[in-house]
């Protein structure tokens, strides 16, 4: 996979300056991307990430980018609730607000989530492209100037960094232990046949697939103060050499919770 950096429209020079520097990607024009497999591009409408080859049978897709005013993602914020299965995995269906680190962050729709129903969250992503696109998001979702969004915004941050390296600096005292770590690891598609997501499936593209997530909750535990939760595809419960303490159920996914 090689993905090149585009700069299209009137934009301000120093952030696509900052965007070069946190990605490092090389800086081409439209016309001179035939080399790449995906393009990152910059303009006025923001930032957003295109694949060039499509595999057999796929259309032209729209680009992904991070949309915190997103339709279906407001929906899920307006319908939901506490009583959706994230909420009862982090235990808000029970107590108040808690300061969560999400140490995969993906494109930062979870931590939207969270974020709006109280919870201070930490967004992790060690990818320094897919941190750029939530970066970007969070950028354009507070020049809107939306009390009700801002507000949300204000209680989430974003940090470039492994999420190993993070654990370990709680564990030497540089970071404060948040009372829930949330994880949700990258996983192949259950079958071959199985329909992924655009967004997902660039996702999968750029961060690869975690073939031992077992490693990741090994290495996160007795890093908080209350739980870990790891989100898993699918309905049916994998038997995993770590037993969670309680399982959430869902259709599309379900959550383990290890107290």
């Amino acid at each position: 996979m090689k993905i090149a950096l585009v700069f299209e429209g009137d934009l301000d020079s120093a952030y696509c300056e900052s965007i070069k520097q946190v990605t490092q990607l090389p800086l081409v024009d439209s016309s001179q991307n035939a080399e790449f497999t995906h393009i990152l591009k910059l303009d006025e409408a923001g930032l957003s990430l295109s694949a060039l080859e499509l595999r057999a049978g796929e259309i032209h897709k729209q680009p992904t980018c991070v949309n915190f005013q997103d339709a279906s993602l407001l929906y899920r914020k307006a319908s939901f609730g506490k009583h959706q299965g994230l909420a009862k995995a982090v235990g808000l269906n029970k107590h108040e607000p808690m300061y969560v680190l999400d140490a995969t962050a993906g494109l930062g729709r979870d931590a939207f989530i969270l974020a709006s129903m109280g919870c201070e969250i930490r967004m992790i992503e060690q990818s320094p492209v897919i941190y750029s696109l939530i970066f970007d998001g969070l950028k354009r979702a507070a020049e809107t100037g939306e009390q009700a969004l801002n507000d949300i915004l204000q209680k989430m941050s974003l940090h470039h960094a492994k999420a190993q390296d993070w654990f370990e600096e709680i564990r030497q005292g540089k970071q404060a232990k948040p009372d829930v770590i949330y994880l949700d690891p990258m996983f192949p598609p259950r079958s071959k046949n199985a329909s992924v997501k655009k967004d997902i499936a660039l996702l999968q593209e750029v961060l690869g697939f975690d073939e031992d997530s077992d490693s990741l909750l090994e290495a996160a535990r007795g890093c908080a103060k209350h739980r870990i939760v790891v989100k898993r595809p699918g309905s049916r419960v994998r038997k995993g050499s770590i037993k969670p303490s309680f399982v959430v159920p869902g259709k599309t996914a379900h959550f383990e919770v290890f107290v």
